[in-house]
């Protein structure tokens, strides 16, 4: 049994008052000042029948996947998670609160959590309210959507821990919505999702998970109590067994016994009791009582509908079946049954794995649960008829301790009530069992239920959208969803209505119906301009009738990264990050009105650059008319790439918003052929995408006019990790005019990214010297700089092998 579950027990004995409490259990509730506890079902799905492994019904760890975080919203289908990560579930939870005698005001989910598979990202976990139905038997691949009917928690994310996925950290959840209709139990989504600035996350667990309930409006409470000192049997005494009045030692009291007869066994033994007159249409029935068991009269306890068993038991011999019964206790382990588990009437201990936070390793815990026979139990049982539910506790009366804790459906289905109690013996001759301080209250809500609309108008009364029906309870204020004040565009999205205000906290829910009125007002419209500078020159402009937005959106314009001026320069946006260039409106600057309308106007400033190479996003404005500085343009990239991988005929064009081209084992790209012979320095700026492990996948070549092939070099990359940019620099490139620069992919079976290349011209074209594979190359400056024999400048001389330092050959 969870440690929460004895929690829950000491809470709702306090509740519930469910007497045998020893005054250390008393002084630990009051001392922790613990709230009614809910107990939760859990289970999670797949969403591919790629995972299917086993069959995931009800579980104490649930899973929930990357991916869901920023789509959640009321009337939203939850997809699942991004199953790349490895993490591709839905956590479904079950919160039953129909033992609670009374409506829940304030309940909060409580967990613990851990984060992402791969211990590196941030885990965020939110909850949502669904309408499907929860099942006990729902499996690891689920067919269908599941859909929010309300987003709890105020929408907000409860960020958990970022180690490793076997710690776990506690959150709190604010679940109150999900009974703000007077719900007594819900089924609820629990996502794992992502947050801006957090850096994503991977897939989460959640454990040991329960509901506070903080408060709750009372129901009106009718008890009557049987000693039994007057006397009174209660119980109609039907076949082969006798009730009697009887002094018991042990609770220095009065207690009601029964005998089987001498034929117990040639026939069924059967004594009921139908307190039906002592209820009134109850929203709650709990029935309390000590019992004792004595083992040899195998005695069956059963608790039902008095409707279904009548004065028989619902049988003429088999009185301990399942008709009409909510629920059952006896001391036979093959017919003594608490709701379908099979109690024995010896102790029973178990072990299993648990895990000691403090010493951060498994352990393993022995648990003993009592028998049901031989001593005097307390046994409080609380069903709720309309729910049909049933939550039960039965204690040692002597010390306390819990024997038995469970909440289900009624055991039968036939059942429809808890009206009666039932006591069945079946063995000759024998005292079987005795009961004492019955107990039997009667819950009955005095609230009252009734229909509202919430209705969506503009300011003149015209609906803007179709209205939603609620239920209530009379006398409460209507507490509106997110979705109620949620924006609202026409059917061909040329009109947006903005939330102004609504009646929700003056009008109160009636008896005859209420409607709840959600006023909108018309959203302004924004025109968006973007001019692209370079100094005082505007390079281009982005204005157009089609740039227009509403009130409360956002605008987004995508300009070149780069531009070819009128002057033959190339210009370029200080980013250089992997997410490339945009620019969102409304931005910074006040709007500005002319015509009539109201125009948000960006700047955005490039900056003139000798020689880089851009690709599908560089835009030509002009052609050039001459070559500018120490370097040429090198334009678009041509070559080979993946077929899944973007490009437009033979340019590439940059993926997933500009992170640059990706090039897969054994691709290359080339540039525009050179105009200028020269020996050129070429900066690269890129990254490796697999593993920081990858040694030098790329190399640098070149493809002379006449097709000759001249020798590749290595780049020292060693400093681009996963995931990671770093920029590769090589000295002494020699280039002829009309050549082509090659940047190949030569690694066996990684993938690389770069982004921008520039050449710089430092010196004059000579012809490599392809016999012995030196170049000569023209060092300015005697620096002690090192080499290799393609012009690459290393760190550090070679172990073994040519190099070239200081204009000198060397051989190691």
């Amino acid at each position: 049994m969870k440690k929460f579950y004895f929690k829950s027990i000491i809470a709702l004995t306090a509740l519930f008052g469910l007497g045998s409490m020893n005054v250390a259990a008393q002084e630990v509730a009051e001392e922790e000042n613990d709230y009614p506890v809910l107990p939760v079902k859990m289970t999670y799905v797949s969403g591919s029948d790629a995972d299917v492994d086993i069959a995931y019904g009800e579980c104490d760890t649930i899973k929930a996947g990357w991916n869901l975080g920023n789509n959640v919203a009321v009337g939203s289908t939850i997809t699942f998670g991004n199953k790349g990560w490895g993490a591709n579930w839905i956590g479904i939870l079950k919160v039953d609160g129909t033992a609670i005698p009374g409506i829940i005001t304030k309940a909060t989910l409580k967990a613990k959590v851990s984060g992402s598979l791969d211990n590196k990202r941030t885990t965020g976990w939110g909850v949502a309210l669904t309408d499907n139905k929860w099942s006990a038997d729902l499996t690891y691949t689920t067919v269908g959507a599941w859909t929010v009917s309300a987003v709890l928690n105020g929408g907000e994310q409860v960020w958990g821990t970022s180690k490793s996925a076997t710690v776990f950290d506690e959150i709190s959840l604010d679940i109150t919505d999900a009974f703000s209709n007077g719900q007594s139990s819900a089924t609820l989504l629990v996502y794992e999702g992502v947050k801006a600035g957090n850096g994503g996350a991977a897939g989460g667990f959640m454990t040991d998970v329960y509901v506070e309930v903080e408060s709750y409006d009372p129901f009106e409470a009718t008890t009557t109590t049987f000693d039994f000192e007057d006397g009174e049997k209660l119980f109609t005494d039907d076949s082969r067994i006798t009730s009697a009045i009887e002094a018991n030692e042990t609770l220095g009291s009065k207690v009601l016994g029964w005998t089987c007869a001498d034929n117990a066994q040639n026939g069924y033994c059967f004594s009921h009791y139908n307190f039906a007159d002592k209820l009134n249409k109850p929203a709650l029935v709990k029935i309390e009582f000590d019992y004792y068991n004595t083992k040899g009269g195998r005695a069956i306890l059963n608790i039902g509908d008095g409707q279904v068993r009548g004065t028989t038991g619902g049988s003429t011999k088999v009185t301990y079946n399942k008709t009409g019964v909510i629920f059952q206790i006896g001391s036979d382990k093959n017919n003594a049954f608490i709701n379908g588990i099979n109690i024995g009437q010896d102790n029973v201990t178990t072990t299993y794995k648990g895990f000691d936070e403090e010493l951060g390793d498994s352990i393993e815990v022995s648990e003993t649960q009592l028998g049901l026979c031989d001593r005097w139990m307390h046994v409080t049982l609380i069903a709720n008829n309309d729910a049909k539910t049933v939550t039960w506790f039965v204690d040692d009366k002597e010390t306390g301790d819990n024997i038995h804790y469970g909440t289900s459906a009624f055991f039968a289905d036939d059942a429809n009530a808890c009206t009666q109690i039932d006591l069945f013996g079946y063995i000759n001759k024998s005292h079987c069992a005795m009961i004492d301080n019955l107990k039997i209250t009667n819950y009955k809500s005095n609230a009252v239920f009734a229909d509202y609309t919430v209705k969506y108008v503009d300011a003149n009364g015209n609906e803007i959208k179709e209205s939603r029906s609620g239920n209530g309870q009379v006398g409460k204020k209507v507490s509106l969803l997110d979705s109620d004040k949620a924006a609202v565009y026409n059917d061909d999205k040329t009109m947006k209505y903005i939330y102004d205000s609504d009646n929700s906290e003056t009008v109160a829910i009636a008896e005859a119906g209420t409607e709840i009125l959600v006023v909108f007002r018309e959203a302004s419209v924004y025109y968006a301009v973007l001019n692209c500078k370079a100094g005082s020159e505007t390079l281009k402009q982005f204005r157009s009738d089609d740039l227009k937005f509403f009130e409360g959106d956002n605008f987004t314009i995508y300009p070149s990264r780069g531009y070819k001026g009128k002057d033959g320069a190339y210009y370029f946006t200080p980013a250089t990050s992997w997410n490339g260039t945009s620019y969102t409106f409304p931005g910074a600057l006040m709007p500005v009105t002319n015509g009539g309308k109201t125009y948000y106007i960006g700047q955005l400033e490039y900056e003139k650059v000798d020689s880089v190479a851009y690709y599908a996003d560089i835009e030509t404005l002009a052609l050039p008319t001459t070559d500018e500085g120490n370097g040429v343009g090198l334009g678009q990239l041509v070559g080979t790439v993946n077929s899944w991988y973007s490009f437009s005929g033979s340019y590439f064009e940059r993926f997933s918003g500009g992170r640059g081209i990706r090039l897969d084992a054994g691709s290359y790209v080339y540039t525009e052929p050179i105009a200028e012979a020269g020996t050129y320095l070429v900066t690269i700026y890129g990254r490796n995408d697999v593993s920081a492990a990858v040694e030098n996948p790329y190399v640098l070549g070149i493809l002379k006019e006449d097709g000759t092939q001249l020798d590749y070099a290595d780049l020292t990359i060693s400093d681009w990790g996963s995931a990671t940019t770093g920029t590769s620099i090589v000295e002494g490139v020699a280039i002829p005019a009309g050549a082509k620069l090659v940047i190949k992919n030569d690694s066996a079976d990684k993938k690389i990214s770069f982004d921008d290349i520039s050449l710089t011209k430092t010196g004059e074209y000579a012809e490599p010297n392809l016999v012995n594979g030196i170049q000569e190359a023209k060092i300015s400056v005697a620096n002690g700089a090192i080499f290799s024999i393609s012009g690459q400048r290393l760190n550090a001389a070679p172990a073994k092998g040519l190099f070239i330092q200081n204009g000198k050959k060397y051989v190691k």
